[in-house]
């Protein structure tokens, strides 16, 4: 994400949409009461005109509008922000209107009060921290998925059947053919220079690597053998030592080790706590080491007292994407998890 214009609170800051990961920092980022200046395509003419023709042309008309409610399609690749709008063309005044933001888009955004996390998710997607993109193809001799590594989650883009067995089976199978088709898909969906991590079990994800590289591929290859053989393998890999390496800096590698952690602490040492009351019983003890929110509480009025609350005991704070296996055990620990310096 560019900042193409002005500075954080309290005038408008121009900004610049260059990928699908700005969307979720700006999904966590934006808040109702804030003012978001864009231009959109808007039929302006009056009610009655409305009713007589159904084919009014739109016309670009720049809005600005009393943000109040934000939602990030994640694989659309869109975020869609509703209010209503308070400056621009006066038909438009006090009507709502909702801002499709995509990646190439450019608008303004004001807030009053920028939180400490919300300055945190700022500065990493304008740094663009975390802008290495990483890919995953995971292969057996029957089926290969190829997904994409996202800061907030992942991304299938594909998935591909070798037709050995089933009911798609022939008996003109060829292993060659099949690796080949794997790695048609990959040279026309993925930029070139991709790093591509490919898991599995067997002896078929070594095979597709020896024969990717006899391709000479623009690709950079990495392999590692899992116990399983779809998806799962992507969160079997993320929870190894052999990630740490290669994603240590990565956000979603980040999230997979501490819930990890959380999950560890939980079972041995009990320097663990989740909850709201809980978890805010030991903040105020200052015995919270690392506060996990799901990106839901964060974005709630309790989360954000609970993080002020940290805040103010210097604790560290980490919002963790509900986008994926991780998000989803935060979120059934009530969307409150801590790890504790000492039990409690």
């Amino acid at each position: 994400m560019k900042v193409l214009e002005g500075d954080r609170e309290p005038e408008f800051i121009s900004l610049h949409v260059e990928a699908d990961d700005d969307l979720w920092y700006l999904h966590n980022i934006i808040s109702p009461g804030d003012r978001l200046k864009m231009t959109v395509m808007r039929r302006l003419e009056k009610q009655q005109d409305m009713t007589r023709s159904k084919e009014v042309p739109r016309k670009p008309v720049t809005l600005t509008i009393s943000v109040e409610s934000v939602e990030f399609q994640e694989f659309s690749g869109t975020l869609r922000v509703l209010g209503t709008v308070i400056a621009g063309s006066e038909d438009a005044i006090g009507q709502h209107q909702s801002f499709a933001i995509s990646p190439g888009d450019t608008f303004m955004l004001s807030k009053d009060v920028w939180s400490a996390q919300q300055k945190k998710l700022f500065d990493e997607a304008v740094e663009n921290k975390f802008s290495d993109r990483y890919y995953f193809v995971i292969i057996d001799d029957e089926t290969a998925f190829i997904e994409s590594l996202k800061s907030y989650g992942i991304q299938s883009l594909g998935k591909i059947d070798s037709h050995k067995t089933g009911k798609h089976y022939t008996s003109d199978y060829s292993e060659e053919k099949y690796l080949r088709e794997v790695y048609e898909s990959l040279s026309r969906i993925l930029p070139e220079d991709s790093s591509i991590i490919v898991l599995g079990s067997g002896f078929t994800r070594e095979k597709f690597v020896q024969l990717a590289k006899s391709f000479q591929s623009k690709f950079s290859f990495l392999t590692f053998p899992t116990a399983r053989s779809d998806e799962g393998a992507i969160w079997e890999f993320l929870n190894s030592p052999e990630s740490e390496g290669i994603l240590k800096d990565f956000r979603l590698s980040g999230d997979t080790r501490l819930v990890e952690e959380f999950l560890k602490r939980l079972k041995t040492t009990e320097e663990a706590s989740y909850g709201y009351e809980a978890v805010k019983s030991a903040i105020e003890l200052g015995a919270v080491e690392i506060l996990m929110v799901s990106e839901e509480k964060f974005r709630s009025e309790q989360g954000r007292e609970l993080l002020e609350l940290a805040e103010n005991f210097g604790t560290s704070v980490h919002i963790i994407s509900l986008t994926g296996e991780k998000g989803n055990i935060i979120k059934n620990f009530g969307g409150y998890c801590a790890l504790l310096r000492y039990k409690i």
